[in-house]
């Protein structure tokens, strides 16, 4: 058997092209495992529509709590308010909407939380009051705050007509967004 192949009328041993082919390889394999670099990233897009509640219109005195006090309702429904400003705090335009937890229902057509003793709603006070309507109604309503802009916002909270004693806890939510 013959051991030498004839390129380019050169006689060269068969032994040095397989060599030169497996260099050729492990060199070509060597140099992607060597010179590639790879960058894992992690990256996300924020809203930097930062919202705060205060509870006067020069937006000082942040409101984080309220306790509604007692509420009477033998002689009808007792209705309580809290009124309250809604600043934006960021650098860009936002869109807010708002939520409640805590209560059993949410009535449409009254635009109202409710349980079968207390409702809810919010209304957006700008010379007239307008209800607004939270993120679970099919059509909520969205308050928009340009940069360093706030809202006046007001709660009503009903104790229902001749409910029995109880306390009650909730929370309200709202979120800003840049849609």
């Amino acid at each position: 058997m013959r051991k030498y192949v004839n390129i380019l009328n050169k006689e060269v041993h068969l032994g040095l092209i397989v060599m030169f082919c497996v260099i050729l390889l492990l060199s070509s394999v060597l140099a992607t495992i060597y010179y590639t670099k790879t960058i894992d990233h992690q990256a996300r897009i924020i809203t930097d529509g930062k919202i705060q509640t205060y509870t006067d219109a020069g937006c000082t005195l942040v409101l984080n709590s309220h306790d509604w006090g007692d509420f009477n309702t033998s002689a009808g429904d007792d209705v309580k308010t809290l009124d309250f400003y809604l600043r934006n705090e960021g650098n860009t335009g936002i869109n807010v909407t708002w939520r409640a937890s805590g209560f059993t229902t949410y009535n449409q057509t009254g635009v109202q939380y409710e349980t079968s003793s207390w409702k809810l709603n919010l209304v957006k006070v700008s010379g007239i009051e307008t209800a607004l309507r939270p993120e679970n109604d099919t059509t909520p309503t969205k308050v928009s705050l340009s940069a360093g802009a706030f809202a006046h916002l007001k709660f009503y909270l009903t104790a229902i007509d001749s409910s029995a004693p109880e306390d009650f806890s909730f929370q309200t939510s709202f979120s800003s967004h840049n849609d």
